[in-house]
C-alpha cells in the first residue's frame, strides 16, 4: 500500500536535522497486528515529490507524530528549502535491513561460516549499521575488503557484548 500526503520540510533544532512530519492517523494505515515495538518507529520507502526516492525509519517525535529525516543533499536535489510543502509518497518497508545488502558482503558471509554466525546473532540495529557501513565504500574490491576486516574484527570482539566500536576494530585485545 502506498499513501500520498503533504507535509512542510521542517527543522528539528534539538538534534539540528530536517524532516518531514508523519501524522499518527498516518501511521496507523501502515500498522499491521503482526508489528512489533511502536507504531511511532516504522520502516518506509519515502519518495519526495514524485523525484527522489529512499529507504528511511519514522522516529515518535510526540503529540501524535513522527518525523522522517530529509538530508540537505535531498532537498537540493528536489530544489526545496526549510519550510517549504513537499508532496510525499510513503510505502512500508519490510525488507530485512532497510537497504539492500552488498553482493560482496553476501559473499563473504557466504565464505566465513564463524563470521556469518557472529554476523547473525548481532541486534537488527548492529547488522544494519554494520552493512551501512559497506555501503558507504564505492569500489568494489574495497567493498571485500571492508567486509572481510569487520568480519575478522567481530570473531575478535566478546561473544555477546559486540559493540560496534569492536566492529570498528576498536576496543580489541
Amino acid at each position: 500500500m502506498k499513501y500520498a500526503f503533504t507535509s512542510k520540510i521542517e527543522l528539528l533544532e534539538k538534534l539540528k536535522l530536517r524532516h518531514i512530519t508523519v501524522s499518527k492517523e498516518i501511521l496507523e494505515k501502515f500498522w499491521t497486528e503482526d508489528d512489533k515495538g511502536s507504531l511511532y518507529n516504522q520502516r518506509f520507502i519515502i519518495t519526495l515529490n514524485d523525484t527522489i526516492q529512499w529507504q528511511a525509519g519514522s522516529v515518535s517525535l510526540g503529540n501524535d507524530t513522527a518525523y522522517i529525516t530529509v538530508s540537505t543533499e535531498r532537498m537540493k536535489q528536489i530544489k526545496v528549502d526549510l519550510l517549504d510543502t513537499v508532496n510525499v509518497e510513503l510505502e512500508r518497508d519490510f525488507s530485512e535491513y532497510g537497504f539492500e545488502v552488498p553482493i560482496e558482503f553476501e559473499e563473504v558471509l557466504n565464505q566465513d561460516a564463524d563470521g556469518k554466525k557472529r554476523f547473525d546473532s548481532l541486534t537488527l540495529g548492529k547488522r544494519r549499521a554494520t552493512i551501512y557501513l559497506v555501503i558507504q565504500v564505492k569500489s568494489s574490491d574495497k567493498r571485500i575488503e571492508k567486509s572481510i576486516a569487520i568480519l575478522e574484527n567481530l570473531k575478535r570482539a566478546p561473544i555477546g557484548k559486540e559493540t560496534m566500536r569492536h566492529i570498528l576494530g576498536k576496543d580489541l585485545a
